[in-house]
């Protein structure tokens, strides 16, 4: 059986028979210029021609970047048709049903791709239903995951994703098996399906046009044949397997993606345990308030030794905080996680050696409990059949996280109520440096990490019913890393991401228990900036930068079951603007606004050429460093 751990919701039903007694409570809570049909080169291709978003809808919408496709015809591969994902018990299960397909390489485009998509469409009827984890395997190797949007009693939701899984062309050149695992229940309280839709569509390279770059092997990480998430509990445990390489790899590559979960799902709330019966009172779900502190991060590991690093991006899920403050827009990548890229190029001459090597990820912070998976991406030399080489630097400290700092200022108010501060920061530097030995030359190869986090959390009691916080938070990492030939410059790159999110809770305390009011405002951001040189001295620079923000007033209920039972009045407010430039002429602006849960404006295209938005069919918003110039 495949287990997928819980979502907001999820773990929420399972904890209400225990909680009848004690009184938890839980709260919920002018249109732009649509884009004119226009020419399409052969090299690229206009997003949209027709409007997306309906103005007054309650459907879901994003303003998230599509994936760019070449004009070619695809040959397209079906995975699954109308699949219904309705098992029926008990609706806390964590036991979830694999739903099983076969496949099979496509027929007339065997001569090489341009580019490989991934195309899924989920729908789930009016009526009762939690959102719900959701993962795609093929031969033990992660090809999406994410989350799923809640219905309502009236309002039927479905919705769309893609993934440019170019990348990963060599796993598709053979048969193999595959698995969609998607803990969903229908039971008395939750009693819709969910139906999913799932294709992959095989773009021909173009006439003289060569075979769209791609990883020469794709190990996964776990351990199941079909492919499963990990569960990791503790900032010991890992996920880990051992491989034997071939003896010409050049360039090593690690996808990563640790979606938090159970109490490590709102991390970013989390607290030291020292300070976690003084600021019980200001959570939301006090039943659930968190420890383990409020950092949460990503490290990678070969044969036990630290070899990189990458954030984890707080996800929040459509139940997660206050489930009326996601629709209909939700937080950034919900339905779609894009997952961490770690460059382990400096350790090639290692995993040259013809022994088994140990790669490994763990989650420094995990405090119950983390859904990990990991696909590691391997480039040869198809010059040489035989490499050698070494690490010749490593700075990156042996335990993680390192120079994690945590200051407070709590203490007692003149009402002998809590108040102050935590701050949380961490920051550090490092650097990996390996050479690889080959026909060529000697090539050494140099990243550096520049890390920083800082989360400061506000406790104030205005008033004596009223308990306020506020979580202030910036992620960010820098990554370069340099290739030299001989001593002279080859190529390199250089990736800063930056995460910054804020979150304001008033909570006022009516009756007894933990019945409340809340008023609640969340700001959500995501940037990644990434520029690349060549060794002709050519330079690609892109930018993919998204916010969102949304508000609610809510009343206080009891744990309930899903948005069915949500009777009060909601006052939810929202935005989100999502933009990707590159130097290949790509542009893409989308804007959108909500209010009371309905879409009231969209905007697409305003401030690029022609007001119209545009993708280059080489570039790529959702790759983890931005790609192109050579795609590694």
């Amino acid at each position: 059986m495949g287990h997928l751990r819980q979502t907001t919701h999820e773990r929420r039903a399972s904890t209400v028979a225990s909680m009848k007694k004690g009184g938890v409570r839980r709260w919920l809570p002018g249109c732009g210029a649509l884009l004119a049909t226009g020419a399409v080169s052969a090299a690229a291709l206009h997003v949209a021609t027709v409007a997306r978003f309906e103005l007054g809808s309650r459907v879901v919408a994003t303003a998230e970047p599509p994936v760019s496709r070449p004009t070619a015809k695809p040959c397209t591969v079906t995975l699954f048709s109308h699949e219904a994902f309705d098992d029926r018990g008990d609706g806390s299960s964590m036991a979830a049903r694999p739903h099983r397909f076969a496949f099979v390489p496509p027929k007339g485009c065997a001569d090489g791709w341009g580019k490989v998509v991934l195309e899924a469409d989920f729908s789930v009827p009016a009526g009762r239903q939690f959102d719900r984890t959701v993962a795609l395997w093929l031969g033990g190797v992660n090809l999406y995951f994410g989350t799923t949007i809640e219905p309502e009693p009236g309002v039927a939701q479905h919705w769309h994703v893609e993934r440019d899984l170019t990348d990963y062309a060599a796993l598709f050149r053979q048969a193999q098996a595959g698995q969609m695992i998607l803990n969903n229940w229908v039971s008395p309280t939750t009693n819709q399906p969910i139906y999913v839709d799932v294709r992959l569509a095989f773009y021909p390279a173009g006439k003289g046009q060569t075979t769209a770059p791609s990883a020469d092997r794709v190990y996964p990480l776990g351990s199941d044949p079909r492919g499963e998430q990990t569960e990791l509990d503790t900032p010991q445990q890992s996920l880990s397997r051992t491989i034997t390489f071939p003896r010409n790899v050049e360039r090593a590559y690690l996808d990563v993606i640790a979606q938090s979960q159970s109490h490590d799902e709102r991390w970013y709330t989390c607290v030291d345990k020292a300070y976690l019966e003084k600021t019980r009172d200001y959570s939301l779900e006090s039943f659930e308030a968190c420890d383990g502190g409020s950092f949460r991060g990503v490290e990678v590991l070969v044969d036990g030794q630290p070899a990189g690093l990458a954030p984890v991006y707080p996800w929040i899920f459509t139940g997660g905080v206050a489930p009326h403050l996601w629709l209909p827009t939700p937080a950034i990548q919900t339905t779609n996680f894009i997952p961490a890229r770690v460059d382990l190029t400096p350790f090639a001459g290692l995993l040259d050696d013809g022994k088994s090597h140990a790669i490994a990820v763990r989650v420094p912070g995990a405090d119950h409990f983390f859904n990990v998976a990991a696909n590691l991406l391997v480039y040869v030399d198809p010059q040489a059949s035989e490499l050698s080489g070494e690490v010749t630097r490593n700075t990156l400290a042996a335990q993680q996280p390192a120079g994690l700092i945590v200051r407070d200022t709590l203490h007692a108010d003149a009402a002998d109520r809590i108040v102050g501060t935590i701050d949380t920061d961490q920051a550090q530097t490092a650097t990996i440096a390996g050479r690889l030995h080959t026909p060529r030359g000697d090539i050494a190869t140099t990243v550096q990490y520049i890390s920083g986090f800082h989360n400061h959390q506000v406790f104030a009691r205005p008033g004596e019913k009223r308990h306020d916080e506020t979580i202030d938070q910036l992620g960010t990492l820098s990554v370069a890393v340099e290739r030299a030939l001989g001593g002279k410059r080859l190529d390199g790159y250089t990736v800063e991401q930056r995460d910054p999110l804020y979150l304001t809770v008033r909570k006022t305390m009516r009756g007894t228990g933990q019945d409340f009011t809340a008023e609640v405002a969340m700001r959500q951001g995501h940037r990644i900036e990434t520029r690349r040189t060549d060794s002709q001295g050519a330079v690609y620079h892109a930018v993919l930068d998204e916010h969102l923000a949304t508000g609610d007033h809510a009343d206080g209920k009891t744990i309930p079951d899903p948005l069915d039972r949500s009777s009060f009045a909601y006052h939810q407010a929202g935005s989100e603007q999502a933009s990707f430039t590159d130097s290949l002429g790509s542009c893409y602006r989308t804007a959108l606004q909500s209010r009371e849960q309905r879409l009231t404006a969209a905007s697409e295209g305003r401030g690029c050429p022609g007001n119209a938005n545009h993708l280059d069919s080489r570039s790529r918003p959702d790759h983890p460093w931005l790609a192109p110039l050579g795609e590694r």
